[in-house]
């Protein structure tokens, strides 16, 4: 399809296609294609200007119809980096690239169900479709994810940086409490750690965790270790792994992608907020600036995460029957 000379192109080519994730603005993990490829059915596309590629964005496809991803949490659209551009050029080609992208969703599926990340701050295309008949027009949810700035941190400064000052006085006050007591923390990637804490986390809650599910991911996880773009950290105590954390890598952006706890973590012993002081430290010292908490859509996650200080971020999804 084609406005103003923006067409969209399906895509195969994951090695461009990795390439322009990695230089957008967005640098989001969950739009790499080996992540987005543990999907059944999906589709990868670019949006060009002319010749230039100036988005991406994926579906995953069932029928005629795109649902929400399995393992992810969303699947962003992938802006091009603009430099040395007005702020109102940058507005007009988000706005032209979203519309384009709204256009070739409604001509090319019956329904429509999709989440995108925070950098798709303008929904108006979606907004506006149907409009002024609401019946005809998407079901929008708001969700959020908290962002945090890390840049240049390290134990000495930490106290006096911007996360640290506008955290809360209990966050703070936990922090400088943690840090006298004894614990181990170092990078260490393991399955086997992975595992046993991930599982013990699910039998907090009382809940089953889905092995297969999590072996899938996890073979992924170990590709992308490899490949430096994304580390797992792990804390001890008295040389038992009690608390892991496991962070995406791309440039200088990170997202908080998986946790993990034995049975003794409580919030007495401060394991915890130890072991995410420690990870943020070590992803600052990795030429980290950006941070995100990935998620504050249930009570629990909100209040251990909104103690760090930071900017909520809305981000939206989006569902639409096109033949209603």
């Amino acid at each position: 399809m084609s406005k103003d000379n923006i067409t969209i192109k399906e895509t195969t080519n994951d090695l461009l296609w990795d390439e322009f994730v990695m230089e957008s603005i967005n640098k989001n993990f969950y739009s790499l294609s080996e992540i987005i490829n543990l999907e059944k059915e999906i589709k990868k596309y670019f949006v060009y200007k002319n010749d230039e590629i100036i988005a991406s964005f994926s579906l995953v496809i069932k029928g005629k119809n795109i649902i929400l991803p399995t393992f992810s949490i969303y699947t962003p659209i992938n802006y091009k980096e603009f430099i040395n551009i007005k702020l109102s050029s940058a507005n007009s080609m988000k706005f032209m690239i979203n519309d384009s992208i709204n256009k070739f969703l409604i001509t090319n599926f019956n329904e429509i169900f999709i989440s995108y990340d925070f950098y798709t701050n303008d929904i108006r295309p979606y907004i506006w479709h149907g409009y002024q008949d609401t019946k005809k027009g998407y079901e929008i949810k708001i969700k959020y994810t908290y962002l945090s700035e890390i840049k240049n941190l390290d134990e000495k400064n930490y106290m006096k940086s911007k996360i640290f000052l506008n955290s809360s006085e209990t966050n703070r006050r936990e922090i400088r409490n943690s840090l006298t007591k004894k614990y181990e923390f170092k990078e260490l990637f393991s399955k086997k750690i992975f595992f046993s804490l991930k599982n013990s986390s699910y039998k907090i809650h009382n809940k089953e965790m889905d092995i297969t599910h999590y072996e899938k991911i996890f073979k992924v996880y170990e590709n992308l270790e490899k490949k430096k773009l994304l580390k797992m950290f792990v804390t001890f105590e008295n040389s038992e792994p009690v608390f892991m954390t496991i962070f995406s890598f791309i440039k200088n952006k990170s997202i908080f992608l998986q946790s993990g706890r034995s049975s003794i973590v409580n919030n007495n012993n401060l394991i915890s907020i130890f072991s995410i002081f420690k990870s943020i430290i070590e992803l600052s010292k990795n030429g980290i600036q950006e941070l995100d908490f990935e998620g504050m859509n249930s009570p629990n996650n909100s209040k251990s995460k909104i103690k760090f200080g930071g900017y909520l971020m809305p981000y939206y999804n989006l569902k639409l029957n096109t033949r209603a």
